[in-house]
């Protein structure tokens, strides 16, 4: 008797009530490309990260990498990355040597039309056997890959839940973090670097751009009122839009809430009308549970170079949203930069560049990188100041700038049409006269600064460094001809300091690496080298997060393709979609390019139906960091 059947009633299994049913594909995948997808997950890394695949007593089990190579091969075949379309794929749709090469046992599992009861019943038997093998391989995998393991498949109340999301963020489980990271990464980047050693890459410039998008889960938000938390733990709720530009005025100040100005009206309530205009002009907010993905691609901070090299992606970190996002952003870098494919610009949204100092901007500078980086509104301009320099723009500037240089990012800003924009971008542009020269660099990003009014190559003149010029005639027609009389002047002002700061008064500054790091970048903003760099990098960034959800075949928007909870599988089934994703992206544009794959050699004698195939070779593809030849 069983809960199906309570009156135990005679039945037959057909082989069709399996849960899941199997569904046989209706084609068998190409020995090359298992060839391929095996060659590549082999060489990446990732399987020697892999915990050992020893079982417990009983009936011996699937190996590991079978399991995840039989994932990739599922959603290569356009079906999805779920553990049971991966044994559908590894049992009915690979060829006898391919199963041979994965260690997949070769029976056949197929029921013929003309089969009895008792060899529907037998065959039955069988699959249902070979498929709890692969389920209870992958669930293995998992627990032993998860710092917190728990009983994924019931909701737990909000205080276990809360330990469990501990032990995923305490300092003794890092290592099983990181390590679960680290077999991801080298999935993703397993079919990247075979196309960069190709010398596919070779137009690209090591540039970076990261991002967070979020990806959908199965599964409900936690339940406060009946104290059950979610099936994913280390999810949370993901914030789609945000509030709207906080009116500013022309001076760069916030603009008041109560504009009286009789005394004490700055101070008294606002009243309803005020609040009620307030609240419209804020922007609906969003918010989804899901887990948040951090994602690296590859971008171009100068030059037309769209289609020049395979959009992929480069890396991917699974987190929970609005936690951490300056680590998170750099650790989905890390392995490509490890391989010596980054170099030169990193680019990131306002919000992950709001990460503190040590989290993300000091790393960036031990690295070598450059950060493209955009500010809030209330930092656009003047940002902090080192011995006498400002920092406006991310730039190092003369303490004597004028005001509306200082305040024409704000004016940029605030501009409502093309030529109030163009104005204050001849603004923005005019503060290169008063930018301080850089005379030398530094370790660690350190720079030897002067003032702009010293030296033979000066941009501007000033009351504080007097300097004899003789007195020429200049033609203020032609711009390109440059003598000391048509240089800009800093005007003395009524009230002068007693004292100046030292950048007024010494020959040259060292300014260390690590002073202002959150808001210097190597070009200044809203000048054209930035908005080349932070456009080319921007869109690379958007287009690969498109690429990734609205992709019919390879899509992380779907959460269906990715059935199983916790965030270890939703890590590894995230990395597999990515690792098939960035395989389809190097075929297109190889395809695009009209480079031609290699001919394989001369096949022999095709083998008859029913015919076992020899297992194929897989080709050893180099490992180390290796510079891509140039293309003709």
């Amino acid at each position: 008797m069983s809960r199906k059947n309570p009156e135990n009633k005679p039945c037959r299994r057909t082989g069709l009530a399996l849960r899941p049913a199997p569904q046989a594909p209706g084609r068998t995948l190409n020995d090359r490309v298992v060839n391929q997808v095996f060659s590549l997950v082999r060489h990446s890394g990732a399987l020697e990260r892999l915990p050992s695949d020893d079982h417990r007593p009983g009936p011996k089990g699937i190996p590991f990498r079978t399991v995840l190579i039989g994932l990739i091969l599922s959603q290569y075949m356009g079906k999805s990355a779920n553990i049971d379309d991966a044994w559908e794929t590894l049992f009915f749709a690979l060829s006898p040597g391919a199963k041979a090469l994965l260690d997949v046992p070769d029976i056949d599992l197929d029921i013929p039309e003309s089969a009895s009861g008792e060899e529907i019943d037998h065959i039955a038997h069988k699959q249902y056997a070979m498929s709890k093998r692969v389920y209870r391989s992958w669930t293995s995998m998992t627990k032993r890959l998860d710092p917190a393991p728990h009983d994924r498949r019931k909701r737990l109340t909000l205080g276990e839940a809360e330990k469990v999301r501990r032990k995923w963020n305490a300092l003794a489980n890092a290592d099983t973090v990181r390590n679960l990271e680290a077999i991801a990464q080298d999935l993703i980047l397993a079919p990247v670097m075979a196309s960069y050693q190709r010398g596919d890459f070779a137009r690209w410039h090591g540039h970076v751009a990261v991002d967070d998008t979020p990806v959908p889960v199965w599964g409900k938000e936690p339940d406060y009122v009946r104290d059950r938390a979610s099936l994913e733990i280390t999810a949370g709720m993901y914030v789609k839009g945000g509030a709207s530009k906080r009116p500013m005025h022309p001076g760069g100040k916030e603009a008041p809430t109560n504009t009286g100005t009789r005394r004490g009206a700055a101070n008294r309530p606002v009243t309803h009308k005020t609040k009620a205009t307030q609240k419209k002009a804020k922007a609906p907010e969003k918010k989804e549970f899901r887990y948040a993905m951090m994602a690296a691609f590859p971008g171009h901070g100068h030059g037309d170079l769209a289609g020049a090299y395979p959009a992929v992606c480069l890396g991917m970190i699974l987190h929970t949203p609005g936690t951490e996002p300056g680590p998170a952003a750099l650790r989905a870098i890390q392995p490509a930069f490890e391989r010596g494919m980054v170099k030169d610009l990193f680019c990131a949204d306002r919000g992950i560049s709001q990460a503190k100092p040590h989290n993300l901007h000091l790393q960036l500078l031990e690295l070598g990188l450059n950060a493209v980086k955009h500010y809030n509104d209330d930092k656009v301009d003047q940002q902090g100041q080192f011995r006498g320099m400002q920092l406006v723009g991310g730039e190092f500037y003369c303490p004597m700038m004028p005001t509306p240089l200082v305040t024409a990012g704000t004016t940029y800003i605030n501009s409502r049409t093309d030529e109030d924009r163009g104005h204050a971008l001849n603004l923005i542009q005019s503060r290169k006269d008063f930018q301080t020269k850089i005379k030398e660099y530094g370790p660690a990003g350190d720079q030897r600064r002067q003032c702009p009014a010293l030296g033979p190559h000066a941009t501007v003149t000033c009351y504080r460094r007097p300097q004899p010029r003789p007195s020429t005639i200049v033609d203020l027609d032609a711009p390109t001809v440059r003598t000391p009389a048509a240089l800009p002047t800093v005007p003395k002002p009524k009230r002068d300091t007693a004292t100046y700061p030292d950048i007024c008064t010494g020959k040259s500054i060292t300014v260390p690496g690590t002073v202002l790091a959150k808001w210097r970048q190597k070009y200044a903003l809203f000048t054209p080298l930035w908005q080349e760099a932070w456009s080319g990098l921007r869109s690379q960034n958007e287009g690969g997060n498109g690429n990734l959800k609205k992709s019919a075949l390879d899509s992380i928007d779907n959460p269906q393709f990715r059935l199983p909870h916790g965030r270890v599988a939703q890590t590894l089934l995230n990395a597999v979609i990515i690792f098939v994703a960035n395989l389809r992206a190097i075929r297109r544009f190889r395809r695009d390019q009209g480079i031609q794959p290699r001919k394989p050699s001369t096949p022999g004698i095709a083998p008859q139906t029913g015919q076992p195939t020899a297992p194929p070779r897989s080709q050893p593809l180099p490992i180390g960091p290796a510079k891509p030849p140039p293309r003709e």
